[in-house]
């Protein structure tokens, strides 16, 4: 992990700051981030602005399928996204991270950790029904999918995918057919912005077959795009109430 982490420098890419080991343990050291994670920054700060958040994660997954070599995060999610006391997001826990050489092959070697770990709510179709270490392998395309969750647990149900269902397989199972968690109708989770755009971007990012997402880069400009119309929407407003 602190081979991946020690050598990315971004804004919404939580700063690796060096190892200590106490009573013969060592620990990955980073800063200390107070409002915790973005699900709980979210759930407590019903004002949060959902999309600029969503941009800033965008920015920083674009910034690590860009680096030289491509780093795959492996285990996207809400849990692993932290808040800065001015409510900034940083991308943390590189654990499953891994660095992609030329002709899309991973560097190094990887453990059974590597190959099962992360959480099927979270997994693309293609992770979950791996049946071998080289199918197993997370890409940029997968991290994408897992960005596509994120926007629906953070910034929308406030929940975790699936949060209906608890046994692991049946969530799998759904995973690997391709199918969505279902689409919030709750007035308050579409007065957070889940609109028809919104929704059409989630479903881009987890469609099934890993050729048709969209990369980090398309993502950025797409929520870069609908921050600047919703922005440029108020700006009316603010020049009648001065001009009046």
């Amino acid at each position: 992990e602190a081979n991946v982490w020690q050598n990315l420098h971004h804004p919404n890419i939580l700063p690796f700051l060096g190892l200590t080991t106490l009573d013969s343990v060592t620990y990955l050291v980073s800063p200390w981030m107070d409002n915790g994670d973005l699900l709980a920054y979210v759930k407590k700060d019903p004002h949060a602005d959902c999309l600029k958040l969503l941009l800033q994660i965008a920015k920083g997954v674009e910034y690590l399928h860009t680096f030289d070599p491509v780093v795959v995060h492996g285990d996207l999610k809400a849990a692993n996204i932290l808040i800065t006391s001015k409510g900034e997001a940083r991308i943390a826990d590189f654990g499953l991270a891994h660095g992609l050489v030329e002709g899309g092959s991973s560097s190094g070697n990887h453990s059974t950790a590597w190959k099962y770990g992360g959480n099927a709510r979270w997994q693309a179709p293609e992770v979950i029904k791996a049946t071998t270490d080289e199918e197993a392998k997370r890409t940029t395309k997968s991290d994408m999918f897992a960005f596509g969750r994120v926007i629906t647990e953070q910034a929308y149900t406030q929940d975790v995918p699936f949060a209906n269902l608890s046994a692991i397989l049946a969530i799998a199972n759904l995973v690997a057919s391709g199918k969505l968690p279902p689409r919030p109708t709750d007035a308050a989770v579409i007065a957070r912005g889940l609109d028809d755009r919104m929704w059409g971007l989630i479903k881009d990012c987890c469609r099934k077959r890993p050729s048709s997402r969209p990369t980090a880069g398309d993502v950025v400009r797409k929520l870069q795009t609908a921050l600047e119309v919703r922005d440029g929407g108020r700006r009316p407003l603010l020049i009648r109430a001065f001009a009046g």
